[in-house]
C-alpha cells in the first residue's frame, strides 16, 4: 500500500449553528495524482472546541472507492481533545472521483468533500514581459519567459498575438512535460519610437485563457547639440567676421540622449542646398556674374581646410556629453583681377552633420520598406556661418617713404598715417626692427575705420645710400596645431619701402706728444696719437704682442720663455692683480722675466672642468667637420651627375621609347601612409565620400573572395583597429533584408552589398547564429581596397509565421552595426480555378463528350505536391480526374482534366478532395448536366422487320 501526499486546502468550516464548537481539519480531502490500482490515505482530525463533551457520529462515504478507517463510527469527544480518522482511497479507474464524508453532532451534520484526482498538469506562466527602455534602431530585442508545469502530467500551451506591432512569440504552441519547463522567447523589433503595451492570448491546459502583457518604451536614438550651459539646443553657430589667416573658435556639447552607447562621426555636407562657399552675399548679382571663373573656382575648394571640428569622431556612453570645438579659419581665394578692398569679402554657410555609425543603406536604400523608417539612425545637423575679410591698411603718403638726407649722428623724420579701412574688425600691428630706422610707436591697435599717426625716423650709423623694406606684422588669433585653442601670432605681412642717404662728414685729427710707451695705437713715429684716445682709458693696458718675437734687452736666462708668452707693459699693474687665465703666461718687455699672474681659486676652472670643456669643444668640432664632409660629398655627386647627364648616348628625343607600366601590386606598394589614412583632424565630407563610393562600385569583386587574410599585407590591414570615421566609409547594406511573403521550407536569396571605400583590406564577419540563415555559403570575407561585392544571403525557415530577427557584423573585429531580417513564412497552398465544375457535352463521342478542366495555381515560391482523392457515395463514382497526383512548380499552374462516364446508373454529382502535402485541403464539386432520350427506328427488308435502337442526347442545360 502506498501513501501519497494530499492537498490541505484552507477553507473556513461552515458550522451549522453557533453553539457547535467543533473544528474539522482539513475542510476538504483531496487526493492528487492518483492512479488506478493504488491505495491512498489522508487523515481527518476532529477537535472539540466546546466546554462540554460532544457525541460524534461518522457516516461512511457512498462510493466504494472511499473508505473510512475507524473501529467505531460513534465517538465521544471530551472538551479540548481531538481525534484523527483515516480516509482511504483506492481508485479502480483513471478518472476523477467525488464523494463526501458526513460528521453528525446531535441533529447537526458537517460535510467534508472527498476528491480523488488523477494526475494532471499544472501550468504556470509569467503575466508580463517588460523590455524597459529601448532605442528605435531597428534591432530585435529578445526576452525569455518560462512556462512551468508543476503537475505530474504533460500539458499543452498555445500563444497567439493578433496585434499589428512587430512582436513574435516562439514557440507559439507546444507541450510541457511534467515537473519541467519550456522557454518561450518574445521578440520585439524596435523599429520606431512608441510606447508598447500589447497583450497576447495564452491558453494553458487545465486553466482558463489568460493574457500575457508585453511592455516597452521605445525612444528615438537622439544625438543633440547643446550650448555650453546645456540648457538649449544649438542649431547654428555664427563665427562672425574673421580676417583671412586668423581663426575663430566656438564650443558646443554633443549629447547622447538615449540609453545605449553610440559611435558617432561628423560629416561636412558640402553639396547641400543653401550652401555658400566664398561668395560675397553683399555684392550685386551683375557684378558677381561678371566673374564666373572665380565662382567656379570657389565651388571646388576643399571645405575641410578652413572648417575643423575637434573631435570629429568618438564613442558616447548612455546620456553622456562631450565638448566639441569648432574652428573657422578662412583662407583667401585669389581673384587676380583687382586689388583687395573692404568690399572683397568671402561669406560661408555650411552644414555639419553628426550621426551614429552603423549599417547604412547608401545607394541601396529600400524605398519599398514602409515599416522601417529611413531616418532610423538619428542625426543632428548644425549650420556654420562666417565671413572672411582681408586686412586693408592704407598708408598716407603711401608705401614708399623718402627721407631727407642727413649726416651720421643726425636724424630725419617723416609722419605716416595708417588707416584701417575695415568696418568690422580692428587691426593689431607690430613693426619689425630695421637698422638705421626707428618707428614710433612700434606696435599698436587701430580700431575699425580709425587712423593712427606713426613717426618714421632715419637715424644712420654709417655713410651710404639706404633702400630697405620695413616689415609690418599683423597680429591676430591663430589656431594651434590641435585646432582647440588660439594664440596671438603674426598672420599677415605688409611692407613699407624706405629710402634715404647718409652723407659723409670730415673730422680734423689733432695730434699730441706721448712721451711714454704707446700701449694701444700709435702713429708711425710713435710720438703722436689721436685726440679720442682718452675714451679708451677705461681698459687696463695689457699685453698686445707676442713677447717671444721681441729681442729688445734680451737677458740670458736659465730656461727658455714660453713660446706663447705675452708682453706685460710697465703700467699693467691693474691687469696683474685681477684673476687671469691659467694657460696664459706674461713677461716683462725688457728683461723677459715671468710676471706674476693671479688666479682666483673661487672662479677658476678645476682640472676636471677644463677637461670636460675641452671634450665638448672637440665634439662640436668633429660634428661640424662631419657636416662639411657630407655637404662636400653631395656636391661632388651632383657634379658627377651633371657631367653624366651631359654625356651624349645617341638617343633622339621622342624616338618611341616608352616607360614601363606599373603593375597593380607595384601601385599598391607605392601608396604612402599619408594617402592611406585620413588626417587625424580632417573632417569627412559628402562629396569625397560620394566619389569614393562611385570608385568602389566600379571595382566589383564577385569571385575569389577569401574568408581569412592570407598574405602579410592582408594580415596587416585586417589587424588594424579602425576608427569610427573609417568604419563609416564601409557600407554594409541594405540594413533591412526583407524576404517578403515566402513559403515554408523554401530557399530564398537576397543580396547583402558591401562597399569598401578605404584604401586597405578589411575583414567583414557576419555574426549569425540564426538557423534560418545557416545555408549561407560564407560568413567571413576579406574585401580588397576600394572595391565592392555582394553576399548571397540564403533564408529557409521550417516554421510558419512572422520572422523578425537581427544579426550583427564586425569590421576588423570591431562592431560595425546590425542587419534586420524580415519575412512572413506561409504554408504551402494551392488555389483552384473553381470550386465547382459543371460538365456539359462536347462532341458525339461517349468517352469524351463530358470533359472539363480545373486549374491548380501555385502563387508561392515553393513547389506544391498534391493528390486528388475521390469521395465515394452509395451510387458510386462516375467522375475521374487526371493527373491524380503531381507537383505544381513555384509561380505556375497546372490544368487537371475531369471526365464523366455516362450511364443509366451513373450519378450526375461527385466530389474530389485535394490534399496538398504540408499544406491546405480543398474540395472540388463536379456536376454533369444531361438529359437522355431513347429512340426506335425500323423498316422492312425482304419481308422482314428490321429495328434499331439509338440513344441520343437531345438537350442539355
Amino acid at each position: 500500500m502506498e501513501t501519497e501526499r494530499g492537498s490541505f486546502i484552507s477553507r473556513d468550516v461552515e458550522t451549522p449553528k453557533k453553539e457547535v464548537q467543533l473544528r474539522v481539519t482539513p475542510s476538504e480531502v483531496k487526493f492528487l495524482d492518483t492512479l488506478a490500482g493504488r491505495v491512498y490515505r489522508l487523515p481527518v482530525t476532529v477537535h472539540n472546541l466546546g466546554r462540554c463533551n460532544q457525541k460524534i457520529r461518522f457516516q461512511e462515504p457512498l462510493k466504494p472507492q472511499f473508505k473510512l478507517i475507524l473501529t467505531n463510527l460513534d465517538k465521544a469527544l471530551a472538551s479540548g481533545l481531538q481525534m484523527t480518522a483515516m480516509v482511504e482511497y483506492h481508485p479502480d479507474k483513471d478518472e476523477d472521483t467525488y464523494d463526501q464524508l458526513l460528521i453528525s453532532i446531535g441533529n447537526k451534520i458537517i460535510e467534508i468533500p472527498l476528491l480523488g484526482l488523477i494526475p494532471a498538469c499544472q501550468l504556470e506562466i509569467e503575466s508580463e514581459v517588460n523590455f524597459g527602455t529601448l532605442v528605435a534602431n531597428s534591432k530585435v530585442y529578445c526576452k525569455e519567459i518560462n512556462i512551468i508545469n508543476h503537475g505530474r502530467a504533460p500539458g499543452t500551451f498555445k500563444t497567439e498575438y493578433q496585434g499589428q506591432l512587430p512582436i513574435v512569440i516562439f514557440p507559439s504552441n507546444g507541450v510541457v512535460e511534467s515537473k519541467s519547463s519550456v522557454i518561450v522567447k518574445v521578440d520585439l523589433c524596435a523599429d520606431q519610437p512608441r510606447i508598447v503595451n500589447e497583450v497576447a492570448k495564452v491558453s494553458l491546459q487545465g486553466r482558463p485563457d489568460m493574457l500575457l502583457r508585453v511592455k516597452a518604451h521605445v525612444v528615438e536614438q537622439i544625438i543633440e547639440l547643446l550650448n555650453m550651459s546645456g540648457d538649449k539646443k544649438l542649431e547654428c553657430i555664427h563665427f562672425g567676421s574673421v580676417f583671412f589667416g586668423t581663426s575663430k573658435i566656438e564650443h558646443a556639447l554633443l549629447y547622447n540622449n538615449n540609453p545605449e552607447p553610440i559611435n558617432w562621426v561628423a560629416i561636412i555636407q558640402d553639396d547641400s542646398v543653401g550652401e555658400e562657399l566664398g561668395t560675397n552675399i553683399q555684392q550685386r548679382t551683375d557684378v558677381a556674374l561678371n566673374n564666373l571663373p572665380y565662382l567656379s573656382r570657389i565651388k571646388n575648394i576643399d571645405v575641410t581646410t578652413f572648417i575643423s571640428c575637434i573631435p570629429n569622431e568618438g564613442r558616447l556612453l548612455p546620456y553622456q556629453k562631450t565638448i566639441i570645438t569648432f574652428c573657422f579659419s578662412p583662407k583667401l581665394i585669389i581673384d587676380g583681377k583687382k586689388n583687395y578692398d573692404p568690399s572683397h569679402r568671402q561669406d560661408y554657410a555650411l552644414f555639419l552633420r553628426f550621426e551614429s555609425v552603423g549599417s547604412k543603406d547608401g545607394f541601396l536604400r529600400d524605398d519599398n520598406n514602409k515599416t522601417i523608417k529611413s531616418d532610423r539612425f538619428r542625426k543632428v545637423e548644425l549650420a556654420l556661418t562666417g565671413s572672411g575679410l582681408p586686412v586693408v591698411l592704407h598708408f598716407d603718403p603711401g608705401n614708399f617713404l623718402n627721407f631727407a638726407p642727413c649726416f651720421m649722428g643726425e636724424r630725419s623724420e617723416t609722419v605716416c598715417i595708417m588707416q584701417n579701412r575695415s568696418k568690422s574688425l580692428s587691426v593689431t600691428y607690430r613693426f619689425k626692427k630695421t637698422a638705421h630706422f626707428k618707428i614710433d610707436p612700434e606696435r599698436g591697435k587701430i580700431d575699425e575705420g580709425c587712423i593712427q599717426n606713426v613717426i618714421c625716423s632715419f637715424i644712420p650709423h654709417q655713410v651710404g645710400v639706404f633702400k630697405v623694406r620695413q616689415l609690418i606684422e599683423i597680429i591676430g588669433s591663430v589656431a594651434d596645431e590641435n585646432f582647440q585653442s588660439t594664440s596671438l601670432k603674426p598672420f599677415h605681412q605688409i611692407y613699407l619701402y624706405f629710402k634715404s642717404v647718409c652723407k659723409p662728414s670730415t673730422k680734423k685729427v689733432v695730434m699730441k706728444v706721448n712721451p711714454g710707451i704707446s700701449p694701444l695705437v700709435s702713429n708711425p713715429t710713435g710720438q703722436f696719437v689721436v685726440r679720442d684716445l682718452p675714451k679708451y682709458k677705461d681698459c687696463a693696458p695689457v699685453a698686445m704682442l707676442q713677447s717671444t718675437m721681441t729681442h729688445l734687452h734680451n737677458h740670458h736666462l736659465s730656461k727658455e720663455s714660453p713660446k706663447d708668452a705675452l708682453i706685460a707693459f710697465p703700467n699693467d699693474r691693474a691687469a696683474s692683480i685681477r684673476s687671469g687665465d691659467q694657460d696664459k703666461h706674461f713677461r716683462t718687455i725688457f728683461t723677459k722675466i715671468p710676471r706674476y699672474n693671479y688666479v682666483d681659486p673661487d672662479f677658476a676652472y678645476t682640472k676636471l672642468e677644463r677637461i670636460g670643456k675641452q671634450e665638448h669643444e672637440n665634439y662640436y668640432e668633429r660634428y661640424i667637420k662631419h657636416l662639411r664632409n657630407v655637404r662636400m660629398q653631395k656636391q661632388a655627386e651632383r657634379e658627377c651627375m651633371d657631367s653624366y647627364n651631359n654625356t651624349d648616348i645617341g638617343l633622339q628625343p621622342a624616338s618611341g621609347l616608352k616607360s614601363p607600366s606599373l603593375s597593380e601590386t607595384e601601385i599598391e606598394e607605392e601608396l604612402s601612409a599619408a594617402q592611406c589614412r585620413i588626417r587625424r583632424n580632417q573632417l569627412l565630407n559628402t562629396r569625397n565620400i560620394a566619389s569614393k563610393e562611385t570608385k568602389a562600385l566600379k571595382t566589383k569583386v564577385l569571385k575569389g573572395l577569401k574568408s581569412d587574410p592570407s598574405t602579410p599585407h592582408e594580415k596587416h590591414d585586417c589587424s588594424l583597429i579602425l576608427t569610427p570615421k573609417q568604419i563609416h566609409q564601409v557600407i554594409v547594406g541594405p540594413s533591412v533584408l526583407n524576404f517578403g511573403d515566402i513559403c515554408v521550407n523554401s530557399t530564398n536569396t537576397r543580396l547583402l552589398h558591401v562597399v569598401n571605400m578605404l584604401p586597405m583590406h578589411i575583414l567583414i564577419q557576419l555574426d549569425i547564429n540564426l538557423k534560418e540563415l545557416q545555408k549561407t555559403n560564407q560568413f567571413s570575407y576579406v574585401i580588397p581596397p576600394t572595391a565592392s561585392t555582394y553576399i548571397s544571403m540564403v533564408f529557409e525557415s521550417p516554421t510558419i509565421g512572422k520572422f523578425w530577427k537581427s544579426f550583427t557584423f564586425t569590421v576588423n573585429n570591431i562592431p560595425g552595426g546590425h542587419i534586420l531580417v524580415m519575412a512572413v513564412v506561409m504554408p504551402v497552398e494551392l488555389e483552384l480555378s473553381s470550386k465547382e465544375l459543371v460538365l456539359r457535352p462536347h462532341g458525339f463521342s461517349v468517352k469524351t463528350c463530358f470533359m472539363g478542366t480545373v486549374g491548380l495555381y501555385n502563387h508561392q515560391n515553393y513547389f506544391a505536391k498534391f493528390e486528388w482523392q475521390p469521395v465515394n457515395t452509395e451510387r458510386g463514382m462516375a467522375f475521374s480526374i487526371r493527373p491524380a497526383k503531381g507537383t505544381v512548380e513555384p509561380h505556375s499552374s497546372l490544368q487537371c482534366e475531369v471526365t464523366w462516364q455516362p450511364g443509366f446508373s451513373s450519378p450526375e454529382r461527385g466530389e474530389f478532395v485535394l490534399h496538398v502535402n504540408e499544406g491546405n485541403t480543398m474540395t472540388l464539386k463536379c456536376v454533369a448536366q444531361v438529359m437522355i432520350s431513347i429512340g426506335y427506328d425500323f423498316y422492312f427488308e425482304d419481308s422482314k422487320l428490321v429495328g434499331h435502337i439509338y440513344v441520343c442526347i437531345v438537350r442539355y442545360i
